[in-house]
């Protein structure tokens, strides 16, 4: 019987075991606030509300910094500067507690938890501005785990020491997010010589088939299971097996790659 017909009629299994060389590497992503304001003396703690926006279907944060934070107190009164950063689903921390006296209009710093320099000492103040970076004052890491989609709040706060006014002038939340995560699974049918799946991903993601399937990419939702439809290649035919390998990349650039068994037979 010719192969066209053998495969046309032919029961196609996908063992629904996945290997254990899967990988996976984290994305970065970058989410900047351009909106600027003046900074009237003492705020009260309600302060001024600087936010950036994190789309659904995104991975959860691994770790994050702040970059081009820019404060302007460039007549003095910058000691009365205090900033608060709350994360979509809290809590509610402080990243800045003792601001320096000048922030120059080009001040665009880094605030991490990697940072050799505290931010609230003078040694920032004196070596790091108008570029440098800071150690905030309660950890960044307390948003690791997180979700990271909706709305991140960085609270500028003059506590009225001084009665010289400032201005904000943005700042940017840089996300590690952490690995997607993919798995996949036999779906309960098969379109002539092709095989289905069903694949989930932690983020919105596309995933892309290979090895032993004909190259193809498919949508999947966050945690939503989809179906991929396949076809095995010319070589995985002629020897009845190989490895399906699948890979998943989400909207930041991070990748989780797995393999499951494929057997073909009459």
């Amino acid at each position: 019987m010719p192969k066209a017909k053998i495969f046309a009629g032919a029961v196609v299994a996908v063992a629904a075991l996945l290997t254990a060389a899967g990988s996976a590497f984290a994305g970065v992503a970058n989410y900047p606030s351009t909106a600027t304001f003046g900074v009237p003396n003492n705020t009260g703690q309600a302060g001024l509300p600087s936010q950036v926006f994190v789309p659904p279907g995104r991975t959860a944060v691994q770790s994050l910094q702040l970059t081009k934070v820019a404060p302007s107190f460039g007549g003095g009164g910058g000691q009365d500067l205090q900033l608060r950063l709350k994360s979509p689903s809290g809590p509610d921390i402080t990243v800045l507690g003792v601001g320096c006296t000048t922030y120059p209009n080009t001040s665009a710093f880094t605030i991490s938890d990697s940072a050799a320099t505290s931010i609230d000492t003078p040694a920032f103040c004196s070596t790091q501005l108008p570029a440098g970076s800071g150690k905030p004052t309660q950890p960044l890491s307390t948003f690791s785990g997180q979700p990271s989609a909706g709305v991140w709040t960085l609270t500028v706060v003059d506590v009225g020491i001084s009665a010289t006014q400032g201005s904000w002038n943005g700042w940017n939340l840089e996300v590690n997010h952490a690995n997607p995560t993919l798995s996949a699974a036999k779906a309960p049918f098969k379109v002539k010589g092709k095989f289905a799946l069903s694949a989930t991903c932690n983020a919105d993601c596309t995933v892309t088939t290979g090895g032993a399937a004909k190259a193809s990419t498919t949508k999947v939702g966050q945690n939503l299971p989809s179906t991929i439809v396949a076809s095995p290649t010319k070589k995985a035919k002629k020897k009845h097996k190989g490895s399906v390998t699948l890979t998943a990349t989400d909207q930041t650039g991070g990748t989780a790659t797995t393999s499951i068994n494929l057997k073909v037979g009459k």
